[in-house]
């Protein structure tokens, strides 16, 4: 059963201004695992990929109503990447599985979440079978 959707769209440049502006916006926004990726990424995808971090983690605030701050922190959420490149959620102490997209188009990178409750069914049948192949 499907409990949250969020969706966000950010600016890459405003992204990009951020991240010159404040010296500790990347290890604010993202955790050790998130830096580690971003490092391995060169030019505008280096960006890109933050930019999308940072509008997956607000889409995600989005989609259950909590905001960022009161009961969920920037590094409580970490989105990673399956050898595939499909990026994944994994949320602290959140009892629900979460799906999330992220695309770039231009300037401007746009996320959608989607936080599931499984049947108890479902729940062992993923965790059975952690990498879905589409």
């Amino acid at each position: 059963m499907i409990i949250g959707i969020g969706n966000d769209t950010e600016s890459i440049s405003r992204i990009h201004g951020a991240i010159e502006r404040r010296d500790n916006f990347l290890t604010f926004i993202l955790t050790p695992n998130e830096l580690a990726a971003a490092s391995k990424r060169k030019g505008k995808h280096y960006t890109e990929f933050i930019a999308g971090r940072f509008s997956a983690k607000e889409a995600f605030a989005k989609a259950t109503g909590y905001g960022i701050g009161n009961k969920v922190h920037w590094h409580d959420i970490e989105i990673l990447n399956e050898d595939n490149g499909r990026p994944i959620m994994r949320v602290k102490d959140f009892p629900y599985t979460t799906h999330v997209a992220i695309t770039h188009s231009g300037d401007y990178v746009n996320t959608m979440v989607v936080i599931e409750k499984l049947s108890l069914w479902h729940s062992i049948m993923h965790y059975l079978f952690k990498k879905r192949e589409v």
